[in-house]
């Protein structure tokens, strides 16, 4: 009876009023008509736990129209509701005037609240965009003329956090006059979660308090589309005045981007068609830069839309075009900071009989199945660290705890040396609570061993990260190789195949979980996602420890 009844009310949902009916922009370079987004397509599967906002602002007071925004925002709302099979409770849908900076931040939580087991989260804003400085987040302009503009900061330091595993944000917006600062966004990243530092927090936190629900602070993967910043900037199809951007995305989720013909489209296969198209159809290839920030996932499965030819597209005084010229350059796509660790299993401590180098305590080797999880590909830096202590809630390092080598032994509260302490070096000397506070505060954890264990070893359970050859000082920072410890990453030919630097080497690394000797000792059936109380170190063994953050990402993609 209630499955009845949930039926009835969606059947019930109507669309909401003023909905734009057609998203056909019009004719392109070549002559050829744009085809309707609004014509339905065969639907694609995967997106019913899915949850959507989609701002679009058309009518400006203070800057010019940005003329089809209604019309794709439409475009929008229908593919969330048809193409993806979304319920209409889960999709908020703001238009010119209801855009405020008030109701933005409500829906934002109303649409996280609403995402469903495994879902994708969508945001997207159609509109006018506009940056203070190139390299900065930017702003979202709306037609509030109290509060004219909203921060990109803001929506994306939620978005990107949460219990759903994605995210896909659609920032389709130039600048069109009358604005400040720079054109467009060319979103560096994602910030992390706000560290709030006020009266109220500090007394919580004296009193015990940890800070928020993890949960509300894991890493998504996330996928972040912006129409590009300054000259670079897309604002218009070309040939038409509908927004360049939003159109093309959302051909490319009906399976236009499908390049690879297998039936699913992935975040950079859309970026890929994206440019191809503009290159196609522009006059210049090398002008329209869009832009893509993230990982490479999946966001259309079971697609078979297939659009229009390229060459169709181009205006016949543009000559014909390669192949090989839509393809030229690299699009830009910047990958996302953390390394994502595929679900899997793998054997934990030493496999090998007879090994030299293998310790009492890391013997015999068991099994260990292990979620899906992300892992910082660099160690925390000092300048990292010290950003932390700046905003009050790190405490500061106590010197007096490290171990230095002064050239004859090693003198516990002895003087770092200068370049131990530069700003792109690993943070050191902090404590397990120090290391664990600050993955806290940046929205991440401690990795627990068998997930640093993972990432070091790969699934080959290679005796180093770079594999099984012996170490050298091009591979990795040790003793011999220089008096400290080096920058970050400086070592890239010893980083693992996933891309994770310094897992040897450098400054030891702590973990979540306690030593134990025993450990492997053990039971020898297979544990999923083992993890201690807390409170070991893992990496080459060094005086220094200091931290590396890892984050669980609990639904594949």
């Amino acid at each position: 009876m209630r499955r009845l009844l949930a039926l009835l009310l969606f059947a019930g949902c109507g669309w909401p009023a003023g909905l734009a009916s057609s998203a056909a922009p019009g004719r392109s370079p070549g002559g050829t008509v744009y085809p309707d987004l609004m014509i339905p397509a065969p639907a694609a599967t995967g997106g019913h736990y899915d949850a959507a906002l989609v701002i679009a602002v058309e009518d400006y007071a203070q800057l010019g129209d940005r003329p089809g925004a209604a019309a794709m925002g439409a475009a929008w709302y229908r593919y969330f509701r048809e193409g993806r099979g979304i319920q209409p409770r889960r999709i908020t849908l703001l238009r010119d005037a209801e855009a405020t900076p008030v109701a933005i931040d409500r829906a934002v939580e109303r649409t996280r609240r609403r995402i469903g087991a495994g879902g994708t989260l969508w945001v997207v804003f159609v509109g006018h965009i506009a940056s203070a400085q190139p390299g900065a987040y930017g702003e979202l302009w709306l037609a509030d003329a109290a509060r004219p503009t909203y921060a990109i900061a803001a929506v994306l330091g939620r978005v990107a956090y949460g219990k759903h595993p994605r995210a896909v944000v659609v920032l389709d917006g130039c600048e069109g006059g009358g604005g400040s600062g720079v054109s467009g966004t060319g979103t560096p990243g994602t910030p992390p979660p706000r560290i709030r530092n006020n009266v109220i927090t500090r007394s919580l936190r004296e009193r015990g308090w940890r800070g928020p629900p993890q949960s509300r602070h894991e890493p998504a993967d996330v996928a972040i589309y912006s129409a590009g910043l300054g000259p670079g900037c897309v604002e218009q199809l070309p040939g038409t005045v509908s927004p360049a951007l939003s159109y093309l995305l959302l051909g490319g989720l009906r399976g236009w981007a499908d390049l690879d013909g297998n039936g699913n489209v992935s975040s950079v296969e859309l970026l890929r068609q994206l440019v191809r198209t503009l290159r196609a159809t522009s006059p210049d290839p090398t002008i329209a830069q869009p832009s893509l920030y993230g990982a490479d996932f999946p966001v259309a499965r079971r697609v078979r839309e297939r659009g229009p030819a390229l060459a169709s597209l181009r205006a016949a005084s543009g000559g014909p075009l390669a192949e090989a010229t839509l393809e030229v350059g690299p699009s830009r796509w910047i990958k996302e900071a953390m390394i994502t660790i595929p679900r899997g299993s793998f054997y934990m401590g030493c496999p090998q009989r007879g090994d030299p180098l293998c310790e009492r305590d890391e013997k015999p080797a068991f099994r260990v199945k292990l979620s899906r999880y992300a892992i910082d590909p660099f160690e925390v830096t000092q300048a990292e660290y010290q950003q932390c202590v700046d905003a009050g809630v790190c405490t500061p390092i106590d010197a007096g705890r490290c171990f230095v080598w002064d050239g004859h032994a090693f003198v516990r509260g002895g003087k770092l040396p200068e370049l131990l302490t530069a700003g792109d070096h690993p943070v050191v000397c902090v404590d397990w609570y120090q290391a664990a506070e600050y993955c806290a505060q940046v929205g991440k954890r401690l990795p627990s061993e068998a997930e640093w264990e993972r990432a070091a070893a790969g699934l080959e359970q290679s005796r180093y990260p770079w594999g099984d050859d012996p170490p050298t000082c091009a591979l990795a920072q040790f003793d011999g190789c220089w008096e400290h410890t080096r920058p970050v990453g400086l070592r890239p030919e010893g980083a693992t195949p996933e891309g994770v630097h310094d897992l040897a080497g450098n400054a030891s690394e702590w973990v979540h979980d306690w030593y134990a000797k025993t450990t492997y000792g053990r039971s020898a059936a297979t544990r999923s996602d083992p993890t201690a109380a807390r409170s070991a170190w893992s990496g080459a063994a060094a005086t220094t420890t200091g931290p590396r953050c890892c984050a669980r990402r609990t639904a594949t993609a």
